[in-house]
């Protein structure tokens, strides 16, 4: 029997997700809200799977903190004491050998030809740059030429070209550059050319270090929140058919109906302008614009230690079916039974069935060193995400805007990092249901 719902309810958030607990959270336990959510659980792609004696996220969820509020309500609901405090190991496996973490300020090691060449364009690109600070709105659109700009044809045509246009399932030039100011590490030249003598010990990058539960995978997290929450304000199990904003109605697959004053949604963007009645065409058009990359990895368990110890290493070329090779074990220990490692492997071969992959695959970990033997490989089981990457093309910023502005003036609110359809961190998530909160409260 389907847990009885009221009739109507002040706010209505579709998705527990992070945004969704987050928002709920927010309003207080006074607040009459209520969470629906479509699947059996709650954390949406913040989420762990037991296989076995394994346990496995959707890819890599490392937790950053940043923000003092989220920081302190994190070790208010499970305390610090919860997480191990990693230090990022992660390198770039290309021309057969192992780079550091960032490629552009790491080029130590590489083929004498390679460094040189990288070497050489970043200094070019440096002296056509012009001097002084340059303001965000007057570096180059196209991330292509943003690469280029910054760093030079070398990096770009080595790493920084071919491994985006294997993360995006896109060119890089198909991309504008406004995405990435805070994800992409911006050595300065000393940096470049230091690294590329092997004197670069600076660890760059948003993602230098990171928390992780200790126990239970990253879904621990999302359980505190839903227990903050109440359980009794979500509802599993739940989802939409359709939404009508102007009478504030929406409709359940089971038949049933609930009215709400507010909501609050984390659904994709694109599948909520499907599923709400009386969208305006032009609305209609811009979502039908909106693009996003899906993404099928692996979930690998292993016999015998890893024979790599970094928690992930990216892989920029085209001879290899996968970007980026990760692993839980190496991080926490406890994600793996005693005397076995687990790996999660992001492919960039979108068309190929998976299983014809897996041989593929399978050689390329043992020459990245992972693995000894392919008899180490206990299971490879094939997961998707649909949305994986928001894909930051020209159309972007106008019609994420546009669908944006029409549900404000309907009073709804799309959050989070595909309902608001960005590039964002968990954490992002956890503020996006903050503020929801807070736009609600006033």
């Amino acid at each position: 029997m389907p847990t009885a719902l009221p009739e109507k309810v002040e706010t209505l958030v579709l998705g527990a997700g992070l945004a969704g607990l987050s928002t709920a959270l927010h309003l207080g336990p006074g607040a009459d809200a209520l969470i629906l959510e479509k699947l059996p659980h709650v954390g949406g792609k913040a989420c762990t799977e037991r296989i076995g004696e394994f346990l496995f996220d959707v890819t890599g969820h490392w937790l950053h903190l940043r923000d003092p509020g989220i920081k302190a309500l994190i070790e208010r609901l499970m305390g610090l004491d919860a997480f191990y405090k990693v230090d990022r190991i992660s390198r770039i496996w290309s021309h057969g050998v192992y780079t550091e973490y960032p490629f552009q300020a790491n080029t130590h090691g590489l083929p004498p030809a390679v460094v040189h060449e990288c070497l050489m364009g970043a200094i070019e690109a440096a002296r056509a740059r012009p001097e002084g600070a340059i303001r965000p709105e007057d570096e180059p659109e196209n991330f292509a030429d943003w690469i280029r700009f910054y760093f030079g044809e070398g990096i770009a045509r080595h790493f920084m070209v071919p491994y985006n246009a294997r993360l995006w399932g896109v060119p890089a030039d198909e991309i504008t550059s406004r995405w990435c100011q805070r994800f992409v590490p911006k050595p300065d030249l000393s940096d470049i050319v230091a690294g590329g003598v092997g004197l670069n010990a600076l660890k760059m990058g948003y993602n230098a270090h990171f928390l992780y539960p200790k126990t239970g995978g990253i879904q621990t997290v999302s359980e505190a929140l839903a227990d903050a929450v109440g359980r009794d304000r979500i509802h599993l199990n739940t989802a939409v058919a359709s939404l009508d904003l102007s009478a504030r109605v929406a409709h359940l697959t089971d038949g049933r109906t609930l009215r709400f004053d507010h909501l609050v949604n984390t659904m994709p963007l694109t599948s909520l302008v499907k599923s709400t009645a009386n969208v305006p065409d032009a609305v209609r058009a811009h979502a039908g614009r909106l693009r996003a990359t899906p993404v099928t990895y692996f979930n690998v368990g292993v016999r015998g230690t890893l024979g790599v110890r970094d928690h992930w290493v990216y892989v920029p070329e085209a001879d290899w079916p996968m970007y980026r090779v990760g692993s839980f074990s190496n991080a926490v220990p406890s994600m793996a039974p005693p005397g076995h490692g687990s790996l999660y492997i992001e492919l960039s071969d979108r068309e190929t069935p998976p299983e014809a992959l897996k041989p593929r695959i399978v050689e390329g970990l043992i020459a990245m060193g992972f693995l000894e033997s392919a008899d180490q490989v206990l299971f490879m089981e094939a997961r998707h995400i649909p949305n994986a990457y928001v894909i930051y093309d020209f159309h972007y910023h106008e019609s994420r805007a546009a669908v944006h502005e029409w549900l404000a003036a309907q009073g709804a609110s799309s959050i989070g990092r595909y309902g608001d359809w960005n590039y964002s961190s968990m954490e992002d998530a956890l503020i996006d249901g903050r503020r929801a909160a807070e736009r609600l409260a006033g």
